[in-house]
């Protein structure tokens, strides 16, 4: 599949969809951690920062000023990680204990929580470090901050969403590997249907879904399927009965009425009388050719006699042709040439494939000019062979048309015929496996059939 296909694919997109939405799942997962952490190092800080200032406040409250400025000392000398920042100022501005100089710019008398970057007293090089202070002030107009350096906290939650960030790069190749296996998996159920649907449509009525028994909807609709084709496979063995039952009983009363017209033509003596049985007879003759082609569509159609194929070689089949149609072509100025490289070989009946040909053939010598060229190539595992007269070929719009059952176009409505030459031809290649296209001889019509060649040496049957 083509990536422009790939991109209007309903199963491709649905693996998109699974990659995207276990990319963002990863992706809301770390923004949650991240939220998760940083609140969290706050809020523990912060708890660590008010404690601490609670308590020199209730020691400022019972005490006073200097046994508070020696809470403050206390706590910067006994702090074992030296992640303590407090500063005790008088009211006239003055440091009376901390670790600060001064009072931070831009804090407060109050401040419930705030992070900044302070450099403290006590630190070597003075390197200004992330700090969360909260700060208070008495009544007196003396004023208190606490902090607690965050830093490391931080850089430790930075390390465990750098682990996570890692953890989403390796996620990538999982959710495309899951994707993939997922489309794969509704690919490869697919493809049981579209098989199924394949041999059908080539004539093995025989065909059906295999079943699960997990009763998913893949089963549901293989259920629904294989109903459907027993349906048909019913409808069809029907309508061949039919067909069958049809042409036979029509063609005994069609023998007996060409058995009392040569009777007649025989005893009759009068010269339109005459030509009114040979006519009756043409029509008779005419209604038979239209049976027996209408029955061999309906059984090409329906997959009979696919068994029965043996090689058929090519390139003398239309030789045969060429010296077969030889006298009635000169008859009407018409030439016929054959350009077939021996040895190619296809699988058919003789008599099927040599009736699709004369229909061709016999269809230039109707609507088409003064040259026939029958030729066959081999391509690609198939041999391709074409028809091409030099007249006035068929519309593009109207070759669809052409090859449908009793379709008689209006050039060709003046002409004796049944319409059933092309749709014989298009039947005979879908039995084969193979198709019929219709195209521009520059000038004239162009019909081409494509069947698939036969690998095995050809063994010639008689001729």
């Amino acid at each position: 599949m083509t990536p422009l296909r790939w991109r209007h694919s309903v199963i491709w997109r649905f693996a998109g969809l699974v990659f995207l939405m276990q990319i963002a799942c990863v992706l809301l997962a770390l923004w949650a951690v991240h939220q998760f952490t940083s609140r969290s190092v706050d809020h523990a800080n912060r708890e660590i920062a008010v404690a601490l200032r609670d308590d020199i406040a209730a020691t400022y409250a019972a005490a006073g000023m200097t046994a508070a400025a020696a809470t403050v000392r206390h706590r910067i000398a006994t702090d074992p990680e030296g992640s303590a920042v407090l500063l005790l100022m008088s009211p006239d501005g003055r440091r009376v204990a901390g670790n600060l100089e001064r009072w931070p710019d831009g804090i407060g008398p109050t401040e419930n929580w705030r992070r900044g970057e302070l450099a403290r007293a006590d630190r070597p090089g003075r390197e200004p470090q992330l700090v969360g202070m909260v700060s208070t002030h008495f009544p007196d107009g003396t004023r208190l901050l606490v902090g607690h350096v965050v830093e490391d906290d931080l850089r430790a939650a930075d390390f465990l969403e750098a682990a996570l960030l890692g953890a989403v790069l390796l996620a990538i190749p999982l959710a495309a590997g899951a994707a993939w296996l997922s489309a794969a998996i509704i690919q490869r159920r697919l493809r049981a249907v579209i098989d199924t649907a394949a041999a059908v449509g080539t004539g093995d009525m025989t065909r059906r879904i295999a079943l699960t028994d997990s009763g998913d909807m893949f089963d549901a609709l293989g259920q629904a399927i294989n109903a459907m084709l027993d349906r048909i496979t019913g409808l069809v063995g029907e309508l061949r009965l039919v067909t069958d039952g049809l042409a036979h009983d029509l063609r005994s009363p069609l023998t007996r009425l060409r058995a009392v017209l040569d009777n007649a033509l025989n005893h009759s003596r009068d010269d339109a009388a005459i030509d009114a049985v040979e006519r009756a007879l043409e029509e008779s003759d005419a209604l038979m050719r239209m049976l027996d082609a209408a029955l061999l569509i309906s059984r090409a159609e329906a997959g009979i006699g696919r068994d029965s194929f043996v090689p058929v070689d090519v390139a003398a089949l239309l030789h045969d042709f060429q010296d077969m149609y030889g006298a009635l072509a000169d008859e009407r100025n018409v030439e016929i040439v054959v350009d077939a490289a021996p040895g190619l070989a296809i699988r058919s009946h003789r008599e099927i494939i040599g009736q699709v040909l004369s229909n061709l053939i016999d269809n230039a010598l109707k609507y088409g000019g003064d040259r026939i060229h029958l030729s066959a190539r081999r391509e690609a595992g198939m041999v391709r062979v074409r028809v091409a007269d030099n007249g006035p070929g068929i519309a593009e719009e109207r070759r669809v048309e052409a090859l449908r059952r009793f379709a008689r176009l209006d050039a060709a409505r003046h002409i004796t015929g049944a319409g059933l030459g092309l749709s014989l031809a298009a039947a005979v290649a879908r039995l084969h496996d193979g198709d019929i296209s219709l195209g521009d001889a520059k000038p004239g019509l162009l019909v081409t059939l494509t069947l698939p060649a036969d690998l095995d040496p050809i063994r010639r049957h008689g001729g």
